[in-house]
């Protein structure tokens, strides 16, 4: 009898025993509730259409870029949601970017825009910003600047341009963009010519002046000209770029010490949350990278040149640099 209780008693332990060890292996297969909860994303971002802010005119270069990347991105973005180009120019194209600065960071507005505006403008102290105030989502393109003139003009060559305008000062007009405004005063102050900048809101209306014979000139990037650039009535003299396209002059070839590369990209608001800033960069990257895209930006003389939030702000402040160095070198800062 005792050995039986025994025997039952040992078969009993070992049972507990065995169901113990089951109950502690299934569970360490299982995540906690609160490694459950970790995994579970924390934003569901965008739940509706995204506003991007384009600081100039539409149909110009920065308008089609913008729209040539918002027409792909919606297919990258969760939910499939629409991004929308909202034009807001004027202020020397710091309107928008000011619109961009006091949105509210939460993905929802977000602005495509060029370099000039953030680099250039806060100099002055009349922008609520300056060229750190905005979380960088990405680069996505350098744009080099040219001067472009009409080809039935007499100016062939550099050296021809440039012995016309130091020997008719005032004479010799370049409409532009306003943020290329400080670049051309800084030529006329270290080759002490006097050529006379006539700025506009896009380098759409910069290049209808050029047309219309307004202007002698226009300093512009390859994508706003590129239809007379096809057809044969615009042709380059020079470049302020520090890389040499074909085989255009470069400034910094001529005696200038003048380099330029001038940026393209997406910004947000200051404070927008990593999980957004992520999804919103992963989108547009991936698009960037689209064969398509590439496509359709070469069809406007231009090449992807992507960078990562950190890259696009040290650009940004590079050139902030810059153009602060140039504006004193030309008095307009002290």
């Amino acid at each position: 009898m005792k050995k039986n209780i025994l025997l039952f008693l040992l078969i009993l332990i070992l049972f507990l025993v065995g169901c113990s060890q089951n109950a502690e292996q299934s569970s360490g297969n299982q995540p906690s509730d609160t490694e459950g909860e970790q995994q579970q994303p924390t934003s569901d971002f965008p739940v509706k259409p995204i506003e991007m802010i384009v600081p100039a005119p539409a149909g110009g270069s920065t308008d089609i870029i913008a729209r040539i990347l918002t027409k792909a991105v919606s297919e990258h973005l969760p939910n499939k949601q629409n991004v929308v180009v909202i034009n807001q120019s004027g202020g020397n194209n710091t309107i928008g970017i000011s619109d961009v600065f006091k949105a509210k960071p939460d993905g929802y507005t977000i602005g495509f825009v060029p370099s000039s505006p953030i680099t250039n403008e806060p100099h002055f102290g009349n922008t609520p910003y300056t060229h750190d105030s905005f979380q960088t989502v990405m680069r996505v393109a350098q744009q080099d600047g040219f001067l472009y003139v009409r080809t039935d003009s007499p100016w062939e060559t550099y050296e021809e341009w440039f012995d016309f305008v130091e020997q008719n000062p005032g004479k010799f007009r370049i409409g532009t963009v306003a943020g290329v405004r400080n670049l051309l005063q800084r030529i006329n102050h270290d080759a002490d010519i006097d050529i006379t900048v006539v700025p506009y809101d896009g380098f759409a209306e910069a290049t209808t002046a050029l047309l219309g014979e307004h202007v002698e000139g226009v300093f512009a990037i390859p994508a706003a000209v590129k239809a007379q650039l096809d057809s044969g009535e615009f042709r380059p003299i020079f470049s302020s770029s520090g890389r040499q396209i074909g085989d255009t002059a470069l400034l910094k070839d001529k005696g200038f010490e003048i380099e330029e590369n001038r940026m393209t990209g997406i910004i947000a608001p200051k404070g927008l949350p990593e999980e957004e800033l992520m999804i919103l960069h992963d989108a547009f990257k991936k698009v960037l990278e689209d064969p398509a895209v590439i496509e359709e930006l070469k069809k406007i003389n231009l090449e992807p040149y992507y960078g990562s939030p950190e890259e696009f702000q040290k650009a940004l402040t590079e050139g902030f640099k810059v153009d602060g160095e140039t504006l004193r070198i030309v008095g307009q800062i002290e």
